[in-house]
């Protein structure tokens, strides 16, 4: 008997008991179908993660101050513990090829604008010329800081399109409007520049109806009292080169100025690097919470086991009437196995069809597209087909061993 024999007889019995053959490929539907979905709704999170991620900037890299082993932590507690702008003025010359910006921050606190009866509520946000690059900020009207704005220390600011609508309504142009705000260190007045378009924000955060008011960060540490340096700054580094390699050598850069510092080194990291470790670390959680699903597979090939153990007890005349006409053992054992292999073969089939379903509504629910990948389909095609034949093997073997006399006398 052919291969192709053996497939159209597995077919045949399948077919006679449909009940029975639905049952039993249930565990195999089931785990192959809990892997696809799980691995489809990982791969969708990781894309809808690096998507977040990349909206700050594939190119960015991180500077902050992190406290030496044995130094105490802490915030910086001298002027000389922070990044200075001398500091990042001798960077900036140094790498001023693989520099496309810097972006630098200050912030000063929260402010209450009136308007007539509502109020609206803003956060101050310092920021530098190379902020608008580096934290993608859009401007939709005027302009954004200005090196110069900073130079002087201007009362200037940007604002949001949604506080602009707010103010002045959408129709009426805000630029060179003056805002008088009540913040955290009396009634400050500025003169409105530029209108910033607010990314979209995600379903939580909608409910927060601050809004960032952009100032310049000399006068934002102005406002603060605060002359000392930087905690932290961000660099957008230009496109094509290493920016893990950068981001070390921006890191030993500036760790030259604290050999001496008791207290606090400098740590660079690049975005990139940190969507590498997202990646890794949601690919480790998919694989771990697919190996749990993918027990159910153990159980529904305990199930295909038990069912060709059944079928070869109701079958054992027609196997000793085989034997008796000279068929080999490997040709008896091939028939089980093949019959085992198509009950997982068809379950997994099923079973990728059910993970395709339910990976594109969980998709649906994170709006991003979610696909199994033709590598999913590929192991769990395989490895159904496998679990038909370890545990086909034992009900296969046992058929192929029969005593041929005795299997013509079982009733």
């Amino acid at each position: 008997m052919n291969l192709l024999e053996n497939i159209s007889l597995a077919i045949n019995g399948l077919i006679s008991n449909k009940m029975r053959a639905l049952l039993t490929m249930l565990g195999i539907i089931i785990g192959i179908g809990s892997v696809i979905a799980i691995t489809s709704v990982g791969n969708a999170m990781t894309t809808s993660v690096n998507d977040a991620l990349a909206n700050f900037g594939i190119t960015n890299i991180s500077v902050y101050l992190s406290s030496k082993e044995g130094g105490g932590g802490g915030s910086p507690m001298t002027k000389d513990d922070y990044i200075s702008t001398d500091m990042i003025a001798k960077y900036q010359k140094k790498y001023a090829d693989k520099i496309t910006a810097i972006g630098l921050s200050a912030s000063a606190g929260t402010g209450k604008i009136k308007n007539g009866h509502k109020t609206s509520n803003v956060s101050l946000s310092g920021v530098n010329e190379g902020s608008m690059l580096v934290d993608n900020i859009t401007v939709i009207r005027g302009r954004f800081i200005a090196e110069k704005d900073e130079q002087r220390v201007s009362k200037v600011a940007v604002i949001s399109e949604r506080l602009a609508a707010e103010l002045y309504g959408s129709a009426d142009n805000p630029i060179g409007k003056q805002i008088r705000m009540e913040t955290n260190y009396g009634y400050k007045t500025f003169t409105v520049v530029g209108v910033y378009q607010e990314a979209s924000s995600s379903m939580f955060m909608r409910q927060d109806t601050r809004t960032t008011f952009y100032i310049p960060v000399t006068a934002a540490k102005e406002l603060t009292g605060d002359d000392d340096g930087y905690q932290s700054l961000t660099v957008m580094a230009a496109r094509g080169i290493d920016y893990t390699q950068f981001a070390d050598d921006t890191q030993n850069f500036f760790n030259t100025f604290y050999t001496k510092n008791k207290f606090f080194q400098c740590f660079a990291m690049s975005l990139e690097s940190q969507i590498s470790e997202m990646n890794s670390m949601m690919g480790t959680l998919t694989l771990a919470i697919s190996i749990i699903a993918a027990i159910s597979l153990l159980v529904g090939g305990i199930g295909v086991m038990n069912i060709m153990l059944v079928s070869v007890t109701e079958r054992t005349r027609e196997i000793g009437v085989r034997k008796a006409l000279g068929a080999p053992d490997s040709a008896i054992r091939t028939q089980f196995i093949v019959e085992s292999m198509i009950i997982c073969l068809i379950g997994g089939i099923f079973g990728i069809i059910l993970g395709a379903g339910l990976g594109y509504a969980g998709g649906l629910l994170l709006k991003q597209a979610a696909y199994p990948t033709p590598s999913a389909i590929a192991v769990a095609v395989g490895f159904s087909m496998a679990i038909g034949i370890f545990f086909g093997y034992y009900p296969a073997n046992k058929a192929a061993k029969l005593d041929p006399i005795e299997a013509l006398r079982y009733e």
